[in-house]
């Protein structure tokens, strides 16, 4: 996959931006020692600065700060390599990102941002990886998270169950759910909701004074402006996608093709059963893996997954005029 025509001359622009720093010495480099033992060689290092300094730096900017020329505006903004922070990494959310997730990141891109996929070597990909790790000193003092791992899916051949399971663990709390529905939006209409609600706790909900239906910004680490060390001054807010109109960073349309191949129900699905697992690293995503039983993990993606294929659809439109109708009757 390449980036779009008009995100490449884009790209371009702001390279010519950044052509006065590019013409410097390139900078030369030591072996870099993480805290997992790995020693990363500087021959690896300096391949993947150049590969960074074309691909990268006109929006993550050439200190990794994500102040490049080209971010200015972005939202989401440009990754800030120096927090030494990510939000998919394929690990308990908050720790330091696996190879291959990070990697997996560069190959797809991320969805409905300008972070498109990008076309380059497998080398490149991984010098690139390496690189990115002289900007925070994280990676010298902790060391990758364990990889989430898929758990066999328990649902399979009983889609429609499993979306029915599903459908309380994301709006209810507690007894082995979830409770998405404090964050996100809810897509039950009232009366259903205080029905679902009271039949899995056993306990009338008055939700006179809630408004289920509203999303509200959350805190992020993603960095707006930075200091002269590359810290954060000012942080955005962002706000929990709502699954009928956003689209999800790492979840593509059913048929369309990732990484060459086509992308599956079941590859979405599984894609969504990873971020759920995982969290979203500074997000107020936590991680589900443990918190909930497999099951009803599983469950919620099947469920999130329905809503998903409705986007951008007449029955999605259908489904929030009647939550909107039901607002109304407040």
């Amino acid at each position: 996959m390449k980036p779009t025509s008009s995100l490449r001359i884009l790209a371009v622009l702001a390279l010519g931006a950044l052509a006065p720093a590019c013409r410097k010495d390139p900078p030369t480099f030591e072996p870099l020692k993480l805290a997992d033992g790995t020693v990363i060689p500087a021959a690896t290092l300096s391949r993947g600065h150049d590969v960074y300094t074309h691909y990268c730096a006109s929006c993550h900017g050439e200190k990794g700060d994500g102040q490049g020329p080209a971010g200015s505006g972005m939202r989401p903004p440009p990754r800030n390599f120096r927090q030494g922070l990510y939000k998919f990494g394929g690990v308990a959310a908050g720790e330091l990102p696996t190879d291959d997730a990070l990697k997996r990141t560069l190959r797809r891109g991320l969805h409905g941002t300008p972070m498109f996929a990008w076309d380059v070597p497998p080398a490149d990909v991984d010098a690139v990886v390496q690189y990115l790790k002289t900007f925070s000193p994280r990676w010298k003092q902790e060391s990758p998270g364990a990889a989430i791992a898929l758990s066999e899916d328990p649902w399979k051949g009983r889609e429609a169950e499993a979306v029915e399971r599903g459908r309380t663990v994301y709006h209810v709390a507690g007894k082995g759910n979830a409770g998405c529905a404090s964050c996100h939006v809810a897509y039950l209409p009232r009366a259903d909701l205080a029905a679902l609600m009271e039949s899995v706790t056993g306990r009338k909900v008055n939700l006179a004074n809630a408004d289920p239906y509203t999303a509200l910004p959350r805190d992020s680490d993603y960095s707006l402006t930075v200091d002269a060390k590359g810290e954060a001054t000012q942080l955005a807010k962002v706000l929990p996608p709502d699954f009928l109109f956003h689209r999800l960073r790492t979840v593509w349309p059913q048929g369309t093709r990732v990484e060459g191949q086509p992308y599956t129900a079941q590859a979405q699905r599984e894609d969504l059963y990873r971020v759920m697992a995982a969290g979203v690293g500074g997000a107020a995503m936590p991680s589900w893996k443990g918190a909930i039983p497999e099951e009803n993990l599983w469950a919620l993606a099947y469920y999130v997954q329905s809503l998903v294929v409705m986007h951008d659809t007449s029955a999605a439109r259908d489904l929030q005029q009647r939550l909107r109708d039901s607002k109304a009757q407040e």
